[in-house]
C-alpha cells in the first residue's frame, strides 16, 4: 500500500512538471509569434487622397495588431458607427503605412476631430486601402441650389467671427472635408460688402450644401461657403459696370465712388447718357450735393455719353453747408421720459447744452449722420455726463448710458424740440 501511494505521488508530480512545462512553453511560443514592424514610414502622396472610413472588419490599435504590445484603441463596434456616422468630425485621414515581417500591412489614421488615433490593418499591399480602411469622398459634387446661379453677383449675409457654422466667412474647403483646412478668415466682416460669384456646388457627409465662390471684389472672400450662407445683391463689380467718381468740385477730391450697371445700347454697345443720371442711379456721398446748377457736373460730358464697361467717370459734387446746431434730446431710460430730465436741467445747464450744441467744433455737414462721438463731446462740453436734480423734494442721479446720433437737418432748436439726437441716462435715487 505504502509503495502504491509513493507511485501515486510520482506519477501525479510528473503530470504538475509536464503541465508547468507546457504552460512556459505557451508563453515562450505567443512572444516568439509575435509580429516585429520591418518598415514605417509616412505617406507623402495627396493629402486629399488620403481621406479614408473604417469598414468595419478591423478595431484600431495602439500598435499594429499583431505587435506585442497592441491595445485596442477603437472596438470593431466602435469603428462601425464611425462608419455609418453623418457627421464630418467623423472623416479619417491615413498618414503613416507599416509593413511587418509577415507581409502585413498597417496604417496609422485620425478622425477629424482627432479623438481617434492608431493603427489597423490594411490588407497586404501598400498600393490601395483595404482590410479595416477603405478610400472615402468626403464631399460629393452638387448641383447649384435653384436659389443660386453663376452669373449673378451676391454678398454674405451675416459676418460673426464668433461664429464657425459656415455661414459667417468662407472656407478653404467645405467644414470637416480635409483634414486640418478651415476658414479663410475668422472674421469677415471688413469685406462684407464684397460681391461673390457662385461657380460649383457640393454636398458634405452632413448632407449640408456648399458652394464655391470667387471674390470678384478682391479675392479676400474666395473660398467654399454654405448655400444658405449668401444673399443677392444689386451691385456689380467695376469690370462689370461704371465707376462714378465723386469729386468735390472745389478741392479736385475724390469723396466717394459707387459703381452702377452697365446699360448698353445694343447698336453702340456704349452707355447711353440718360442712364448715368446718378441722381436716380446713384447717390451722391452723406453730405454732398451734385455740382451746382450752371455747372457741369460731368468732368466729360463726351465720355460719359460714351462709357463702356468697365470705364470711370468723374461726377462733380460741392459739399453742403454745415449745420448751424446738432440738438441733442436726454431721455430718462427709467421712464422712456423724453421731455421732463431736460426741463430738470437747471438754468445754466440748458445754456451749455445750447452752446455745445452750437459750437463749430460739434457741426456736421448738413444731411450727413451725427456720430455718437459727436453726441459724446456735446454732453461733455455741456458737463453732462453726470448730473443731479430734484424733484418733489427728492433728489437723483442721471449718468449717460449711451448715445444715438441721428441726421441732421439743421434744426436750431433744442430741449423738448430735439429730436434728431439722443442721450440715454440711468436715473437712480441720490
Amino acid at each position: 500500500m505504502r509503495s502504491s501511494f509513493a507511485k501515486s505521488i510520482y506519477f501525479g508530480a510528473a503530470v504538475l512538471g509536464l503541465a508547468s512545462l507546457s504552460a512556459v512553453t505557451t508563453t515562450t511560443a505567443s512572444a516568439k509569434s509575435a509580429a516585429k514592424v520591418t518598415s514605417s514610414k509616412a505617406l507623402t502622396t495627396d493629402a486629399t487622397t488620403r481621406n479614408v472610413t473604417f469598414t468595419g472588419t478591423n478595431a484600431l490599435y495602439s500598435k499594429p495588431g499583431t505587435v506585442k504590445g497592441a491595445k485596442v484603441v477603437a472596438t470593431t463596434t466602435t469603428a462601425k458607427r464611425l462608419a455609418a456616422s453623418k457627421n464630418g468630425q467623423d472623416n479619417v485621414r491615413a498618414y503613416r503605412v507599416a509593413t511587418t515581417n509577415r507581409g502585413s500591412v498597417y496604417y496609422k489614421v485620425v478622425s477629424f476631430d482627432k479623438q481617434y488615433r492608431g493603427w489597423i490593418y490594411g490588407g497586404k499591399s501598400t498600393d490601395k486601402f483595404a482590410g479595416g480602411i477603405k478610400s472615402f469622398a468626403t464631399t460629393t459634387a452638387a448641383k447649384i441650389p435653384s436659389t443660386l446661379n453663376t452669373t449673378s453677383y451676391y454678398t454674405l449675409a451675416k459676418t460673426d467671427a464668433n461664429v464657425n457654422d459656415g455661414t459667417t466667412t468662407t472656407y478653404k474647403a467645405p467644414a470637416w472635408s480635409q483634414y486640418k483646412v478651415g476658414r479663410t478668415m475668422k472674421d469677415a466682416s471688413a469685406y462684407k460688402t464684397n460681391l461673390l460669384q457662385v461657380s460649383k456646388a457640393a454636398t458634405t457627409r452632413d448632407g449640408a450644401t456648399w458652394v464655391y465662390v470667387t471674390d470678384v471684389t478682391n479675392g479676400k472672400l474666395t473660398g467654399w461657403v454654405k448655400a444658405s450662407a449668401l444673399k443677392l445683391s444689386k451691385d456689380v463689380p467695376a469690370s462689370e459696370g461704371v465707376t462714378i467718381n465723386y469729386t468735390d468740385k472745389a478741392t479736385g477730391k475724390v469723396v466717394g465712388s459707387t459703381v452702377i450697371p452697365f446699360k448698353a445700347d445694343k447698336s453702340t454697345l456704349v452707355l447711353a447718357h440718360p442712364t448715368m443720371d446718378v441722381s436716380n442711379k446713384a447717390a451722391a456721398p452723406a453730405g454732398y450735393s451734385a455740382a451746382a446748377a450752371g455747372v457741369n457736373a460731368w468732368g466729360s460730358e463726351s465720355a460719359a455719353k460714351a462709357a463702356t464697361k468697365g470705364s470711370s467717370l468723374v461726377f462733380y459734387v460741392t459739399e453742403n453747408a454745415k449745420t448751424a446746431q446738432v440738438p441733442v434730446q436726454l431721455v430718462n431710460m427709467s421712464t422712456n421720459d423724453s421731455t421732463k430730465l431736460y426741463d430738470h436741467l437747471t438754468g445754466d445747464q440748458q445754456k451749455a447744452l445750447v452752446a455745445a450744441t452750437k459750437a463749430d467744433k460739434n457741426q456736421v455737414v448738413t444731411g450727413s449722420t451725427v456720430s455718437d462721438a459727436t453726441v459724446k463731446d456735446i454732453l461733455a462740453d455741456a458737463n453732462l455726463t453726470t448730473f443731479t436734480y430734484t424733484d418733489n423734494g427728492v433728489t437723483y442721479k442721471a449718468t449717460l448710458s449711451s448715445v444715438a446720433g441721428g441726421t441732421s437737418t439743421g434744426t436750431t432748436s433744442t430741449g423738448t424740440n430735439a429730436t434728431n439726437s439722443y442721450a440715454y441716462y440711468n436715473v437712480v435715487k441720490n
